[in-house]
């Protein structure tokens, strides 16, 4: 076995980070192995501060370390960037990982007879959690996005408004007195834009809907 490492990463000021400290000691993790990031200051979180303690810790890890933690969620926040820590410490970085609140969580465990089966699972199901979750928040999005749009809540960019020259350009435009081009400048709009208008009144006028 190479070293053994231990990380904290403090996201609250009620967590105690002194009693972290003394169950990493009692795993014979020395002071100067324990790295620690706290974004305890209110005004500072992870999406502004890096885990500045945590990139070093990565640095020093080698194939056959042994890395402390108390909890998953020291990796970071959501399955997706769990996974992705997991994969960089016991695929990249090839250390081996014990989870401090979940003693099962620990990938020596069958290492000789089963290579890295310990590992492999727990990477497995946070890749399937992470899914889960992707698939349920779109879910959630788009169920939101319907029950807006049924209350009239407009998406998307909102189109420029139709001008007052847009009647008449559309009237010379559909007698072939001018180009859509020239009815688009005439409305001070894109010729996209007047065509996807043009085809809308050209709709509204079969449906008897549009007088011009």
């Amino acid at each position: 076995m190479g070293k053994i490492y231990g990380y904290i990463r403090i996201l609250a000021k009620k967590q105690d980070v002194e009693n972290q400290i003394v169950t990493l000691r009692e795993m014979q993790v020395r002071d100067r192995d324990i790295f620690i990031d706290s974004f305890r200051d209110e005004q500072e979180n992870e999406s502004d501060s890096k885990c500045l303690q945590y990139e070093k810790l990565l640095k020093k890890l080698r194939d056959k370390d042994l890395l402390y933690i108390q909890s998953l969620d020291m990796l970071g926040d959501g399955y997706a960037e769990i996974g992705r820590q997991w994969r960089m410490l016991t695929k990249e970085k090839k250390a081996d990982v014990v989870v401090l609140d979940m003693p099962q969580l620990d990938t020596r465990r069958g290492r000789g007879q089963f290579g890295t089966l310990v590992g492999d699972v727990v990477l497995a199901m946070l890749e399937y959690a992470s899914d889960a979750e992707w698939v349920a928040r779109k879910q959630k999005q788009s169920a939101g996005i319907e029950r807006a749009k049924s209350r009239g809540v407009q998406f998307g960019r909102p189109e420029r408004p139709w001008t007052e020259n847009f009647d008449k350009a559309y009237q010379m435009w559909k007698r072939k007195e001018i180009k859509g081009e020239e009815a688009a400048e005439l409305c001070n709009i894109s010729r996209a834009l007047f065509y996807k208008r043009a085809g809308k009144v050209r709709e509204m006028e079969e449906r008897g809907l549009y007088s011009g």
